[in-house]
């Protein structure tokens, strides 16, 4: 069975990620660029289909002058970057344009976006992360506006060959999947003194499915097995291993959290709008008024995501020699398709265990 394209997986996995960022670390790292002076520098490795700078943009946690650079060694998933990039911020607000040629390997796509508020900054970050606070005096209510502006490239490059000065380096789901050391030294020669590493959702040695099946642990075991010895570059603990090494390097952590993924079936409720906030038709057969109610779906385009992470398991687990596994290759194919029964039904859930980690590159001083 094929599962998804790398390029639909990165697509649809945007809102499990939206969900799981760790938002403490997330202030922390806005905080961090907001302190800059002047225009900010950010190179995002692995930058996959740009989910992540639209998200950053989207959710206003961007400073007023940003060059943002998106690298990734996957020519497809560039390809789809000059593709949703543009759409989603367009989505969010911003007019965009290309400054060059969007077909040459140099095109510049140049987004602004004016921002109205109190402050001159007001937030479109996701409902639920801001609190009531209370009234505010007229005073402080005076309107002011601000504009962001976006440069943004794309290049197709190995993360360890380019070359760059950055003031941020963005790595979202991408330390695990590399050797940490060598990254760490490229890391440290793209990056400005004093700053700063974002790595949210790097894995971090959980993998789970419900139902829980007896073969689960044996699974997860062999599976991680395979990320640590036989995949070319990467760890099953990856988050914990960065924070090692970061205090190895004399790098200094100023925030760290849980970013676990959690895919799940969304059930509809009573009101007829589904816990993803998509409202039904009456005469729908997803109607609480239909007789199969209640019924479950997956929020989003995130059965793709489960369908993309049984058919990695299954890859990997081919790989390794039959003979050193303690389960059969017939058992093994059993759990594999109780667990995509289970997808088609509606039933299964899925929790993968990361860390959102964000670093600073401390100053070298240099003495004559």
């Amino acid at each position: 069975m094929t599962g998804p394209s790398m390029q639909t997986y990165l697509d649809a996995k945007r809102t499990v990620d939206d969900r799981a960022l760790n938002r403490r670390v997330l202030d922390r790292f806005e905080a961090a660029l907001t302190a800059r002076d002047g225009p900010v520098s950010i190179v995002e490795l692995g930058a996959g289909v740009g989910t992540m700078l639209v998200r950053l943009a989207a959710w206003d946690r961007l400073p007023e002058r940003v060059s943002y650079r998106l690298v990734d060694r996957d020519a497809a998933s560039i390809a789809r970057a000059r593709d949703l990039v543009p759409e989603g911020l367009e989505d969010a607000g911003y007019t965009v344009r290309w400054r060059d040629d969007r077909d040459t390997e140099s095109a510049t796509l140049v987004a602004t976006h004016e921002l109205a508020g109190d402050d001159g900054r007001e937030r479109d970050k996701p409902s639920g992360l801001l609190e009531e606070t209370g009234s505010v005096p007229a005073s402080a209510t005076a309107t002011t506006t601000t504009t962001t502006t976006l440069t943004i490239t794309f290049t197709v490059a190995d993360a360890f060959e380019i070359e760059a000065q950055a003031d941020a380096l963005v790595a979202a789901a991408f330390l695990d999947l590399v050797d940490l050391s060598a990254v760490l030294e490229s890391i440290e020669t793209l990056l400005e003194p004093d700053g700063v590493l974002y790595a949210p959702i790097t894995f971090d040695g959980g993998t789970g499915f419900v139902p829980i099946d007896p073969l689960d642990r044996d699974i997860e075991r062999w599976y991680h097995y395979h990320m640590d010895e036989v995949r070319d570059g990467g760890s099953s603990r990856a988050g914990r291993e960065l924070l090692t090494a970061l205090r190895r390097r004399d790098w200094e952590t100023l925030a760290a959290g849980g970013s676990n993924w959690v895919v799940r079936p969304a059930c509809e409720n009573h009101s007829g709008v589904d816990e993803a906030g998509s409202p039904n038709s009456p005469n729908s057969p997803n109607s609480p008024n239909s007789p199969d109610s209640p019924t479950t779906h997956y929020p989003a385009s995130e059965q793709l995501v489960l369908e993309h992470v049984l058919h990695t398991i299954d890859d990997a687990l081919a790989e390794i020699p039959a003979t050193r596994m303690p389960f059969s290759s017939a058992e093994q194919e059993q759990w594999l398709d109780q667990r995509r029964t289970a997808l088609e039904s509606g039933v299964l859930e899925f929790v993968a265990h990361n860390l959102d980690v964000l670093a600073r590159r401390k100053a070298v001083v240099r003495r004559l």
